[in-house]
């Protein structure tokens, strides 16, 4: 990287849009990306079933931590290859933390390098209610649909959120899933850029 692309890296934001799975991530994204051209928007499963080869990607969660952890620093390479290749804003529609099938815990998948990587975290908050009324609806991916669980996930998401933000100096911006969510979130992107 010579010194310009490095100077120009550092002063590209990079988002981390997090959010537990079903609170509308990728619907909000879908409509907040053609308000925002100077941001790359990208899905960070998309990354890893492409650095996983397909077939291989619907057997992630059940990996060994120790090989999930590798794929992860995978993904965070890939990402700042992307970066560099777009030369522009990143915008990662992803997790910090995911309800782990075989143990019942919530883990939280941040990497050391997530945390040296991405300048802001976006979290999509929402209610019970709602994430159940979407994780339903989507009856392509399976999904865990008790409200107590939901309720569980979206606290240790929340928690995460803001011990990672102040732990590691990383920007927090908080959306609620409601009728200002593409505006809100709209009005991050152009605000910290």
């Amino acid at each position: 990287m010579n010194e310009n692309s490095y100077k120009n890296f550092n002063s590209l934001r990079r988002f981390c849009f997090t959010g537990v799975r079903g609170t509308g991530k990728t619907s909000l994204l879908n409509k907040v990306k053609p308000q925002n051209p100077e941001v790359h928007c990208i899905s960070g499963s998309d990354v890893l079933r492409e650095i996983m080869g397909g077939e291989a990607y619907s057997g992630f969660e059940f990996l060994p931590e120790e090989e999930k952890y590798a794929y992860r620093l995978k993904i965070n390479k890939r990402l700042n290859k992307i970066q560099l290749d777009t030369d522009k804003h990143l915008l990662v529609d992803s997790h910090l933390t995911v309800y782990n099938l075989k143990t019942g815990d919530i883990d939280n998948i941040f990497t050391h390098r997530d945390y040296e990587f991405y300048t802001d975290l976006v979290l999509l908050d929402s209610t019970p209610e709602i994430v159940y009324q979407h994780r339903i609806k989507d009856s392509k991916k399976k999904r865990i649909v008790d409200l107590e669980i939901i309720e569980r996930e979206l606290g240790v998401e929340r928690e995460t959120a803001f011990q990672v933000a102040k732990e590691h100096g990383i920007n927090l911006h908080i959306i609620r899933m409601n009728e200002k969510a593409v505006e809100n979130l709209s009005r991050v992107l152009c605000n910290d850029i």
